[in-house]
C-alpha cells in the first residue's frame, strides 16, 4: 500500500509539474502576444493620426488657396485719384 500511496503521489506531482509547465509557458506566450498588439496598436494610432493631420493639412490649404483666389477676384483694380481726374477730362472711364 505504502508504494501505491507514493507512486499515486510522485504521479500528482509529475502531472502538477507538467501541467504547470504547459500553463505557465501558454500564459508567457499569451503575455508576449498582447505585448505585440499593444505595440501594433500604437503604430496604427500614430500612422491613423499622422494620415489625419496631413488630411487637415491639405483641406486648410485649399481652402486659404479658394479663399486668397476669390478675395483677389473681389478686389477692385485700385486707381490713383490724379488718373482718375484726368481721365474724367478726356471723357475716359479709368
Amino acid at each position: 500500500m505504502a508504494v501505491k500511496t507514493w507512486g499515486a503521489f510522485a504521479a500528482g506531482v509529475a502531472v502538477g509539474w507538467i501541467g504547470r509547465s504547459v500553463l505557465g509557458s501558454t500564459r508567457e506566450a499569451m503575455v508576449k502576444a498582447l505585448v505585440v498588439s499593444h505595440g501594433i496598436r500604437e503604430r496604427a494610432k500614430r500612422i491613423f493620426a499622422e494620415q489625419v493631420e496631413w488630411l487637415e493639412d491639405t483641406f486648410a490649404e485649399g481652402r486659404a488657396r479658394h479663399e486668397a483666389a476669390r478675395h483677389a477676384a473681389q478686389v477692385e483694380p485700385h486707381v490713383p485719384p490724379a488718373v482718375a481726374d484726368v481721365a474724367k477730362k478726356r471723357g475716359q472711364a479709368a
